[in-house]
C-alpha cells in the first residue's frame, strides 16, 4: 500500500504548528519549565527545552521540505 504523501505532509505541518505554539510562550518569557530531582531545589530548564524544541522544529521542517519536493515530482 503506497504512502499518502499529502496526508503525511499535513500531519507534519500540524506538528510544526504545535511546536511553534509550544515555543512561543517559552521564548517570550511568559512561561518557564523546571525540573527537580529528589529533594533538591527546582532547576530552570527552559533554555534546554527551547533548544530541544527548535531542534525538533528544524527536523520537521526538513521532513516537510522533502515531502513537498516528492509531491511536486509526483511520487
Amino acid at each position: 500500500m503506497p504512502i499518502d504523501l499529502k496526508a503525511y505532509a499535513k500531519d507534519v505541518e500540524e506538528q510544526i504548528k504545535q511546536i511553534r505554539d509550544d515555543l512561543a510562550p517559552l521564548e517570550a518569557g511568559k512561561m518557564t519549565i523546571g525540573e527537580r530531582e529528589g529533594n533538591r531545589p527546582w532547576r530552570d530548564v527552559t533554555q534546554d527545552m527551547i533548544r530541544h524544541q527548535k531542534s525538533s522544529l528544524r527536523t520537521y521542517e526538513l521532513i516537510l521540505a522533502d515531502l513537498r519536493a516528492r509531491i511536486a515530482r509526483g511520487e
